[in-house]
């Protein structure tokens, strides 16, 4: 079914392209059983850092679900309704990066302020134990590490505002921007940067201050936001 894709700087946009395709075709239904990462990256003749991460953007928009010990399938229906809406917002391409940023910075500006008024205090201890395992993982600079506990926060401040179709966008968003996002942590001082502003963001949600949060997020976006144009 899977056939190599050409030597090119966009080997991930190529491979998310034609597994996309595949599944528009029909030739790969809903609920549909992929090949393992490994097989993929041997069919396609890549490596499987792409084919990772073509998987990671489609499960980020809805097209696969990967079901951890079980494999990776093709979404069905009711869980595409995202990828539908963001149909085409594939790639990591500079536009297309600062399109989705202009939306989250909306969105999650909004989103830590409404967490600010309706956290609970699990929200709080869940918030400021994903801070401290941050914290620790810049000091062994693990990228890894560095990249789940950055994207977890995110999660966690969406899901203090107990809305459910804030979660599931931030999470689309965040898969959709994880390349991008990851690259930025390689920055000198970047980590711990990011580090503090989300301490900032945690002690504004834990006042309850509404205003103060939403600053803060918005801070932390836009130094986000500079760190990308420093790896154009």
């Amino acid at each position: 079914m899977f056939q190599r894709i050409g030597r090119t700087d966009t080997l991930r946009h190529e491979v998310t392209e034609y597994i996309k395709k595949l599944i528009e075709e029909g030739k790969i239904k809903p609920g549909d059983r992929l090949p393992t990462e490994r097989e993929m990256a041997e069919q396609f003749g890549v490596s499987r850092t792409v084919v990772r991460d073509a998987v990671k953007t489609l499960t980020g928009i809805g097209i696969l679900e990967v079901k951890h010990g079980v494999g990776i399938f093709a979404a069905t229906p009711d869980s595409r309704f995202i990828a539908r809406q963001l149909s085409g917002l594939v790639s990591n391409e500079n536009d297309t990066i600062k399109n989705l940023f202009e939306v989250r910075m909306l969105l999650e500006t909004a989103a830590a302020g409404w967490a600010a008024e309706r956290h609970t205090e699990e929200d709080l201890e869940l918030l400021l134990q994903n801070v401290q395992f941050h914290e620790a993982s810049v000091n062994v600079n693990s990228i890894n590490s560095l990249g789940e506990q950055d994207r977890k926060f995110h999660v966690l401040v969406a899901k203090s505002t107990r809305n459910p179709v804030i979660i599931r966008l931030m999470k689309s968003i965040l898969d959709l921007l994880e390349v991008s996002n990851r690259k930025t942590l390689t920055i000198e001082g970047r980590a711990q940067q990011s580090v503090e502003e989300h301490k900032d963001i945690f002690r504004a949600i834990e006042k309850r201050n509404v205003d103060e949060a939403q600053n803060a997020m918005k801070k932390h976006l836009s130094s986000v936001i500079d760190s990308l144009h420093l790896i154009d």
